[in-house]
Order: C-alpha cells, then sequence, then structure tokens
C-alpha cells in the first residue's frame, strides 16, 4: 500500500517551468513581513524593507562635441600619424600674437663707384607654377645645389668644395621666386637661422648663387621647352642671353641705352638725367664711341 504524505501533494497543477515559484505560493504565506510555512508554522525567512537614499553625486551634464574640436591627425611622409592638438572653446577666442621680425635693410651709399648689379628674372612666374601647382622640381634643385657649389669654388678659390655650401639651398630658391634678382630686392626676405636679419655679405653670397642657377636654369629651358609650353609661357632667350654677357662683362645694364640716346643726337646732360647716369660716365663712353 503507497502513502502519500499531505505537504508533498500538490493541489493544483503548474507547468514545468513554473513548479518553484508555484511551490513557493502553495507552500508559504506571507505575514507582515515574515514568510511563514503554511503546514508546519515554521518561519522560513522575512522581508526588509527601508527606503533607498542613493549618495549624493554631481553627474556632469551631456554636451554635444563640435567637429573642430574631434582629434585631428595627418600623416607624415615616413607614413606615420600625427596627431593635431586639439582646441577648446577657450583656445579660438584667443588671438594669436604677431611678431614682426626685423629685416635686412642695405645702406644707402653714395652714387660713386660702380652701381650695385641688378637682373631681370624672366622665369620668375614659371617657377612660381612649379611652386604651388606640385610639379616636380627635381630639375630646378640639381641647377641651384650646382649653383652653391660655383659659389664656394669662386670665394675660396680653384679647389672643388667639398660639400660644405656657403649658403642655403632654401634661401637660394626663395630668392629665384624673385623678379628682381639684387641684393636690395633679397635682403628684406632672407634672415639667418636665428631669424635675424641676414648680413649683407651673405645675402651678396645668396644673390650670386642665385645668379649663377639663373643661368643654368635658362638653359635648360631653352633645350627643354616643352617645360615652358605646358603653362603657354613665352621667354626671349637672345635678350636674356645678351643682358647676362654685358653683366659678366662689367657692363652698366643702361650703357645699351645710353649709347641708343647718343647715337640719337641727345645731350649729355639730357641722357644722364633721363637714365641716372652720371655725365662723366656718359662723357666717357661718348669718348670710346668716337675713338671706334
Amino acid at each position: 500500500m503507497t502513502t502519500l504524505a499531505c505537504n508533498k501533494a500538490l493541489t493544483t497543477a503548474a507547468p514545468a517551468t513554473d513548479i518553484r515559484s508555484t511551490l513557493t505560493k502553495n507552500r508559504t504565506t506571507t505575514i507582515d513581513s515574515l514568510v511563514v510555512d503554511k503546514v508546519t508554522g515554521e518561519i522560513v525567512g522575512s522581508y526588509v524593507r527601508h527606503d533607498y537614499a542613493p549618495e549624493a553625486y554631481d553627474y556632469p551634464a551631456p554636451f554635444k562635441q563640435d567637429s573642430c574640436t574631434l582629434p585631428v591627425a595627418v600623416v607624415l611622409e615616413d607614413g606615420s600619424p600625427f596627431f593635431l592638438p586639439v582646441l577648446g572653446e577657450d583656445d579660438h577666442k584667443k588671438s594669436a600674437e604677431i611678431l614682426l621680425l626685423p629685416v635686412s635693410e642695405v645702406s644707402s651709399k653714395s652714387n660713386a663707384g660702380r652701381p650695385a648689379s641688378t637682373a631681370t628674372n624672366p622665369i620668375a612666374g614659371l617657377l612660381q607654377c612649379f611652386r604651388f601647382d606640385g610639379y616636380s622640381t627635381a630639375w630646378m634643385d640639381d641647377y641651384i645645389c650646382g649653383a652653391a657649389g660655383v659659389e664656394v669654388e669662386c670665394e675660396e678659390g680653384a679647389s672643388a668644395t667639398t660639400g660644405r655650401f656657403n649658403v642655403a639651398l632654401s634661401d637660394v630658391r626663395r630668392v629665384l621666386y624673385l623678379q628682381e634678382i639684387s641684393t636690395e630686392a633679397a635682403a628684406p626676405i632672407l634672415c639667418n637661422h636665428k631669424f635675424q636679419p641676414m648680413s649683407i655679405r651673405q645675402v651678396e653670397r645668396v644673390v650670386k648663387a642665385a645668379w649663377i642657377a639663373l643661368g643654368g636654369l635658362m638653359l635648360h629651358l631653352e633645350r627643354h621647352q616643352e617645360l615652358l609650353h605646358q603653362f603657354d609661357y613665352i621667354v626671349d632667350f637672345n635678350e636674356f642671353w645678351l643682358h647676362r654677357d654685358r653683366q659678366n662683362r662689367g657692363e652698366s645694364p643702361k650703357k645699351a641705352e645710353v649709347i641708343l640716346l647718343l647715337a640719337e643726337g641727345e645731350k649729355i646732360a639730357a641722357i644722364a638725367k633721363r637714365t641716372g647716369v652720371h655725365r662723366n660716365t656718359v662723357s666717357r663712353w661718348k669718348r670710346k664711341i668716337i675713338a671706334i
């Protein structure tokens, strides 16, 4: 004979998934905050209730980050990333302090002696196109480097240079972007490695190297005129070489103009006033023409 304990039987059917909750509901009851077994009257548990009192904490208010303040990274030439510093709102409101650097100035001299050499650069605009439009400038760099070496040899003697230049190649390139290559035009744009005005003697070295490099660049362009055609650039090479030959011989750039005016019968005083050449110089050139 099989006997079932009364406290083991369930009076209501329950699905298998809910057997535990159903068992608890039929076996226990809640009196106040106590859990009591219905059959044995045993207290099997109790509920503890208290008000929720969280600790005081100052949560930061949510904000929307502007795209301009997001971290920005650029890729260097070697492929490594470089993260730019993020500027806050207050940083954008600050104005940058502008420092005016001193510039070199050519001291004013008397009119005595040979005037300073000045050369017109007919390819300054063309070099600017190569500078800003992303074209290869390797052919320029070769002539600039060679000119810096020739300048060393001209200053130190006939021995070949060991690779140490008297001028920075970047300074020579900067002068070649000028419409006029002269000490007076180059002095305001050149400074030394301490961002101080470059000495006039050093400016003269840079100008001399730029003058030498200009001859090489013009020769290269004359032989490779497709470099000119891609920018529809026109250069009068004959006029340049004629003017350069006169300067290499030490002739004044205004001598040709003075001779032309003398041939037209202009007076010496009028020519001197018109061209800025001293009357004695005009007279000397006139005597040489008569002697020929």
